[in-house]
Formats: C-alpha cells, sequence, structure tokens
C-alpha cells in the first residue's frame, strides 16, 4: 500500500542515494547523481515537497518550487520501487498538489525531462503537460532537455 506524506529530510536522500535508472540517466544531464545530498537539499529546499511511501520505505519524491509570478518548478525522482506508487502519486498531484498551487496562484508549471525518457514524457502528457521547447544549453550534455509547460486557466 503506498501512501503520500510530508517527506524528512533522510526520505529525500534515501530515494536519491537508490535513484532508478531512467532517473539517474535523466538527472545525468544537469547534476551529478552521485551527489545525493545536494539532490536532497534541492528538493528540500522546495515549498511544495511529498514523499510516497511503500510500506513505510520511501520509494518516490515529488513536488514544485514557485518560481517568478505564477510559475513553478516541477520535479520528481524515484527508486525501482517507486514504480509501484506512480498512480497513488498521480491521484495526489491531480486532487492535493496542483489545488494547493492553484490556490497560492500558481497557474503555469515548468518541468525538465531527458529527451529520452519518454516514460516521464507520457506521464507528464496525462497530467496535462506539452512539450514547448528542446533547449540545448540546459544540461552538461549535447542532446539537452525537453522543457514541458501546463498552463491552467
Amino acid at each position: 500500500m503506498h501512501t503520500i506524506n510530508a517527506p524528512t529530510y533522510d526520505d529525500l536522500t534515501y530515494i536519491g542515494s537508490w535513484l532508478c535508472e531512467s532517473d539517474r540517466l535523466e538527472l545525468a544531464l544537469t547534476r551529478n547523481t552521485d551527489d545525493y545530498v545536494s539532490l536532497a537539499n534541492d528538493a528540500w529546499s522546495s515549498k511544495y515537497k511529498y514523499v510516497a511511501l511503500d510500506e513505510a520505505v520511501p520509494v518516490m519524491a515529488f513536488g514544485a518550487r514557485p518560481m517568478v509570478r505564477n510559475t513553478a518548478l516541477v520535479w520528481g525522482f524515484k527508486t525501482e520501487r517507486g514504480w509501484g506508487a506512480i498512480r497513488s502519486v498521480t491521484k495526489f498531484i491531480k486532487r492535493t498538489m496542483i489545488p494547493a498551487l492553484h490556490k497560492a496562484g500558481v497557474r503555469r508549471a515548468v518541468c525538465a525531462v531527458g529527451p529520452d525518457n519518454l516514460v516521464s514524457q507520457r506521464w507528464l502528457r496525462h497530467l496535462g503537460f506539452t512539450p514547448r521547447a528542446t533547449q540545448g544549453d540546459i544540461g552538461t550534455r549535447q542532446e539537452g532537455i525537453i522543457l514541458f509547460e501546463r498552463i491552467d486557466p
């Protein structure tokens, strides 16, 4: 059974230290994936942060960091066990996180996705995101990053 909770810092470092292969490859485009403490610090500093637990074991972290005006950067990373939490996380995002962001005045969400991470791209489309641009100047490799965006009225 999966539950969604506010994370502890240890939850974030645990998930970061046990990243699934697809998230490790994607995050490697913009950061050193061996530095899971830095990843946990970035997640911890987000205003909106959550963790999915599978029988009390943290398996997925996700959240949003408000930026300028009505825009937030959304993010997520998981362990291999995190794949099983996707349905619960999707429901939580739709029922709880998006309304909380709307209440705070956030109407636009952006997310950077690796060009080879087709599963994440499909999931973001399911959540109402659309690809907007490929940013060759973002990241550490030539492939660049795909910027996904969701704008709500």
